[in-house]
């Protein structure tokens, strides 16, 4: 029960994210505001708080503008439905069974990484839906992306420190584990402090290498925008985990191009998005990324 339950309430908040998602994507490539209300695009009438339910509205119209008739098209339902997928699949991995039970500040943790990730995973939709359509990976998504979540990692980062700090000082020993009597506070804080730096380094590590090949392939083999989404990756996985992302973003790149090579698709030197692939091999790395990490070591070990 409490399994379909979660599913649900991921799936709900996912359609809601994927409406998002498909409007600041269609937005961010035509250049238009982001704020102000949703229009239709052949008549622009504006779109009433009725005609904004995911999957709903555009069942109860049969796919057509409420105003004028016009058919919408079938991505929107397409990408809340694929948003909806994700959020839920990331609800019943993250959230425990317990969660409404944990104490305030390991569940303020958890509500707060929770939102984070649904934010990653609507920005790598975004970036899913633009590159596919138009070939780019709009600066005005990357670059907000990586200053937001730059600020929530130093945030999270603050409020575990302070966290490690309440509990010691209210602890029956808590004076004698700080400085100057124990280190064993500063050991900790620097748990904290060292993931931080990791992920930052990992981003200007992957920015330097897509940096690299744009250079060496002078622009053919890979874009600008590419290399903003990796920096983008890179500092919300981290190393190794980031690394994972960009080898399965590589493969499934790789596969896709011969298939498509293989059907007369595509001919040798033209170029796909590569976009989607970063994309999609950090979604599948936020899911899977350890069962994979720990998969290779196991296998390296054996």
């Amino acid at each position: 029960m409490y399994t379909w339950f979660i599913l649900g309430l991921g799936l709900l908040f996912g359609l809601l994210l994927g409406s998002l998602a498909k409007a600041l994507a269609d937005r961010s490539v035509s250049n238009k505001s982001f704020w102000g209300r949703s229009y239709c695009e052949s008549c622009k009438h504006k779109l009433s708080w009725y005609d904004l339910f995911p999957i709903l509205s555009f069942v109860f119209t049969q796919g057509k503008c409420r105003y004028c008739q016009k058919k919408i098209s079938f991505e929107y339902p397409l990408v809340e439905i694929i948003t909806g997928i994700l959020i839920s699949i990331l609800f019943y991995f993250y959230l425990p069974t317990n969660f409404l039970t944990l104490p305030v500040f390991p569940l303020t943790i958890l509500v707060f990484d929770l939102i984070f990730k649904a934010f990653v995973i609507v920005v790598l939709v975004i970036v899913l839906i633009t590159d596919i359509k138009e070939g780019l990976i709009p600066d005005r998504i990357t670059y907000p992306a990586i200053v937001i979540t730059f600020f929530y990692l130093l945030f999270i980062s603050s409020v575990k420190i302070y966290m490690l700090y309440y509990s010691t000082i209210n602890s029956s020993i808590g004076l004698y584990l700080l400085p100057p009597q124990s280190d064993y506070y500063l050991r900790h804080a620097q748990d904290i402090i060292v993931p931080f730096l990791q992920n930052i380094l990992t981003s200007l590590g992957i920015g330097l290498f897509f940096l690299s090949l744009i250079l060496a392939t002078k622009g053919r083999g890979m874009g600008g925008g590419d290399m903003k989404l990796g920096v983008f990756i890179g500092l919300v996985l981290g190393f190794p985990l980031a690394v994972i992302s960009l080898m399965l973003g590589f493969l499934t790149g790789a596969i896709v191009g011969i298939l498509l090579l293989i059907i007369g698709k595509k001919k040798f030197g033209q170029t796909i998005p590569f976009g989607p692939f970063l994309s999609l091999g950090a979604i599948l790395t936020i899911f899977w990324g350890e069962k994979i990490l720990n998969w290779y070591i196991n296998l390296k070990l054996g």
